[in-house]
């Protein structure tokens, strides 16, 4: 299973119909495609794929997120019913939900955020695990980082966009630091969002977006055809498989596709360390006595701990 994460804290940058665009056309040249909506805006959910968002009483990934629910993936699993999927294929969805936009500051309560989505979505059994990020460096896309094989990036051809690719080089930096995990791959850059002929101005900026030595993926150009698709909740490749960002899209697919056969895939999950009182006690009464000449000296003692092994 690869997971491929679309990433850009430049919000309006094409993210979010890159994530549906790429996972559909995937599922159709017949593979089996999972899309997880982490935006707690819910773009890819209610705006281009017409599903509901996951009512806040059922399974949802912010619940299972936060371990209010740790139930199979598949409870959180949604299929989309109209696109056109390949023989062999499917093209499911874990939807937003309400309490995503709760879940930066539930998250931040865990001990060492990061590998949280990882565990959720370990056993899933598909292909190709897609994930819409947030617009933003935050928790949530750490969280991202830290499941990933690979990032899709989708750029425009401008100064802001360079910056905002520097600025995620050196979140990368920093999620495989703190999490122990290693390199994260650009599966490549997704230029778009600009009109055609592009200015001069477009083309200078395109030329230093190629000096990062990052792959150029299929551009994907302008079109009022996304809007048409969106309103009737259907990825562009189903609704209108000859236009210029169809193809576009089955471009990038492929390339995820035979990325996949090429370099296959493992990320070692580490195993979740349960928070134990106990433990927690006998630390601090430990360190209460080294520390702690006072009255307060004893007051651990009445609470339970477990023996301290020798050292």
């Amino acid at each position: 299973m690869q997971i491929t994460s679309v990433v850009n804290q430049k919000g309006g940058v094409g993210k979010t119909a890159l994530s549906v665009g790429a996972a559909a056309a995937l599922a159709e040249q017949g593979r089996r495609v999972l899309l997880i909506d982490l935006d707690p805006q819910g773009h890819a959910t209610t705006e281009m794929l017409g599903l509901p968002e996951t009512p806040g009483h059922l399974p949802s990934m912010a619940r299972a997120l936060t371990k209010m629910w740790k139930g199979p993936v598949e409870d959180l699993i949604v299929s989309h019913p109209r696109s056109n999927i390949g023989r062999g294929g499917a093209f499911d969805v874990i939807p937003t939900s309400p309490g995503m936009f709760d879940l930066i500051r539930r998250l931040d309560q865990f001990r060492v955020p990061g590998w949280q989505l990882a565990r959720v979505i370990q056993f899933a059994n598909y292909e190709h695990v897609i994930i819409d990020c947030p617009p933003a460096l935050d928790v949530l896309t750490n969280n991202a980082l830290t499941a990933t094989h690979g990032i899709l990036v989708p750029v425009q051809p401008d100064r802001t966009s360079i910056r905002a690719l520097r600025l995620l080089n050196d979140q990368l930096n920093y999620v495989q630091q703190t999490v122990g995990r290693g390199p994260i791959t650009y599966f490549g850059l997704v230029p778009g969002l600009y009109r055609r002929p592009m200015s001069t101005y477009a083309v200078t900026a395109m030329q230093e977006l190629q000096t990062f030595g990052i792959p150029m993926l299929a551009h994907v150009p302008l079109g009022v055809v996304m809007n048409e698709a969106a309103i009737r909740g259907v990825p562009v490749t189903t609704f209108a498989p000859e236009t210029a960002q169809a193809v576009a899209f089955h471009q990038i697919a492929r390339a995820l596709e035979q990325r996949r056969q090429s370099q296959p895939v493992t990320q070692l999950v580490p195993a979740e360390t349960e928070f134990v009182f106990e433990d927690f006690i006998t630390e601090v009464a430990h360190t209460r006595s080294v520390n702690d000449n006072g009255a307060r000296k004893k007051l651990y003692d009445l609470m339970p701990k477990r023996p301290r092994p020798p050292r």
